[in-house]
């Protein structure tokens, strides 16, 4: 039993962060939709970071793989890590040595998933700000600033 339990845990870790590395992979490679001259001035026509997440918008407003992925294993390996800690509080003379810093790994685990669900979601409503600031269609008319005809 312990041993099945293993290989799926590998196996679900290693689809997790195969596909961390695959939307990494794709957010980076995307090309930039419009760069600006700004931009292509100050990197030597290479496209900035922020552009490069500007141009990936689409894709990281709508949940993938890796969004459900890292919320199924932040959910049951809080309630497993949960578990476990209330079992040794009450009995600690029945695990080994190494079972406290076994559970601190895994409560850095999880918390690097939760780090990692944040991360995600900072840059999706950073980007989603910057797009809703800058369209026209939400910039106030202001009659002092109307162009005029030369």
């Amino acid at each position: 039993m312990m041993t099945s339990l293993a290989i799926i845990g590998a196996v679900v870790g290693l689809l997790v962060t195969g596909s961390a590395i695959f939307l990494a992979v794709t957010v980076a490679m995307r090309p930039p939709a419009v760069l600006s001259a700004d931009s292509q001035e100050q990197e030597g026509g290479k496209p900035r970071v922020l552009d490069r997440i500007k141009s990936a918008a689409p894709q990281l407003l709508q949940w993938t793989f890796f969004d459900y992925a890292l919320l199924v294993l932040f959910l049951i390996g809080s309630l497993f890590l949960f578990t476990d800690l209330v079992a040794v509080l009450r009995d600690a003379e029945s695990f080994p040595p190494y079972h406290a810093p076994y559970l601190l790994c895994g409560f850095i685990f999880t918390f690097a998933a939760a780090l990692m669900m944040l991360v995600r979601l900072a840059l999706v409503l950073t980007v989603t700000r910057q797009e809703s600031v800058g369209s026209p269609e939400n910039q106030e008319h202001q009659p002092g600033h109307a162009h005029h005809a030369e």
